[in-house]
């Protein structure tokens, strides 16, 4: 028993042999130690560089799908504020001019009522009336117009109430402060019709028989248009619902030039004033 081999006992796959100088050098399955273990670690080290790689790839790919799915959403949203930006300019546009064709019959009712009152004064009033119909009707479908026609259809209004005013001295249109060297008399820079809300209100609500009835003032240089209308107020005001074309102006202010107006009103005795700034730089 003493005599039996390793092997016997399950050993035979260890063997040992015989390094120079008399050493020993182990073996496992025929294959030397240091060789088996060194190329299991060349084999692990390889497995795990083709790993980094594919997990690479498998993200620098959803990287790209998630960029250009952000590219398509940026897009997307650019186009819908795009659009959303058209469609406020177009609803801007709409109601100023649905607020101006308010005013238009409004003011055009009160002259009418007139006329049918004072038909012998008829005549003298068609040339007016006509040059007022035909700024309201080709220049309404522009938002802002030249200073220089505004002011000419302020002269033409004028002359059209003068058919109903006793003395024709009580009405005075003063444009001694109008810069007609200015760039803004021949720009497009003031709303349309923007002076006949004042005037037609003076004319509704002031003292058409006093002497000094209405005065108007207007003023143009390189950084305000004003208009200033002062007119007397009767003993007695007259009595009816108002109010709607001068709500309508300062509406269409507020969509056209926001922070670029102001209108200020005072009453000095039996005299009201109203005067509306247009400021060109804010």
């Amino acid at each position: 028993m003493a005599g039996r081999s390793p092997a016997g006992r399950g050993a035979q796959a260890v063997s040992w042999g015989k390094e120079e100088g008399g050493g020993v050098k182990k073996t496992w399955c025929g294959v030397e130690e240091g060789r088996y273990f060194g190329g299991g670690m060349e084999a692990l080290l390889f497995l795990l560089v083709v790993g980094i790689l594919v997990l690479w790839f498998v993200l620098n790919g959803r990287l790209r799908t998630t960029r250009r799915e952000r590219d398509r959403l940026l897009r997307e949203k650019a186009e819908l504020t795009k659009a959303k930006e058209e469609l406020a300019r177009e609803n801007i546009l709409l109601e100023t001019h649905h607020l101006k064709f308010q005013m238009q019959p409004h003011a055009l009712n009160n002259i009418l009522s007139e006329l049918k009152a004072s038909s012998k004064k008829l005549e003298r009033g068609m040339g007016a009336l006509s040059s007022t119909l035909e700024y309201i009707l080709y220049k309404g479908q522009m938002n802002l117009v030249k200073v220089a026609d505004e002011v000419a259809f302020v002269r033409h209004y004028i002359q059209l109430h003068e058919m109903f005013v006793v003395d024709l001295d009580a009405v005075q249109l003063d444009e001694s402060g109008v810069d007609h060297g200015s760039r803004y008399f021949e720009q497009e820079c003031i709303p349309h019709l923007v002076t006949g809300y004042l005037i037609e209100n003076a004319f509704k609500h002031g003292d058409r028989k006093h002497p000094d009835f209405l005065r108007i003032k207007l003023k143009l240089n390189e950084k305000f248009f004003q208009v200033h209308v002062a007119n007397r107020i009767p003993s007695k005001p007259r009595e009816g619902i108002g109010g709607l074309g001068l709500f309508n102006m300062k509406k269409r202010m507020d969509l056209l030039m926001p922070d670029r107006w102001r209108y200020d009103t005072h009453q000095e005795g039996e005299v009201y004033h109203a005067i509306l700034t247009i400021e060109f730089t804010p």
